[in-house]
């Protein structure tokens, strides 16, 4: 469990590391797309598993995810983050309640450090990324 959680760790730094190079809007472009991407893979699971109930629960959520993901590309990024944060929340209830598909036992555990450690990250670049911080905004 440990190693998952440093595994998920590394990658969200890793991520942001990757990522510095980019513009402002591209970086808001970068974590709303990987935050749909992120809020899938539990549909792909719920499809692989074949129960119906599991499926429309996860596209629900993905569905929600997605919508607050949407409102940091027009209001700010912290809905971003935010998104990030409740995705981080469902990972939990996954690994610990058994709730919603089945995508392993160490999935969940490396996607809530990386979806919580990107949070921070996108939390802590909001001013810059929505523009706020001209001498800085590279947007």
């Amino acid at each position: 469990m440990v190693l998952w959680l440093i595994v998920g760790i590394v990658a969200a730094c890793l991520t942001a590391v990757l990522t510095a190079k980019l513009s402002g809007s591209k970086k808001r472009d970068f974590y709303t797309a990987f935050m749909a991407a992120t809020a899938s893979v539990y549909i792909g699971s719920a499809l692989a598993g074949g129960d119906l109930k599991t499926l429309v629960l996860e596209t629900a959520i993905a569905a929600a995810l997605f919508a607050v993901t949407l409102a940091g590309q027009w209001r700010s990024v912290k809905y971003i983050a935010i998104a990030f944060l409740l995705h981080g929340t469902w990972d939990i209830l996954h690994s610990a309640k058994g709730l919603g598909a089945n995508a392993g036992a160490s999935f969940p555990i490396l996607c809530v450090a990386y979806d919580w450690v990107i949070a921070g990250f996108i939390w802590y670049l909001a001013p810059v990324l929505d523009g706020r911080n001209p001498a800085t905004a590279a947007s």
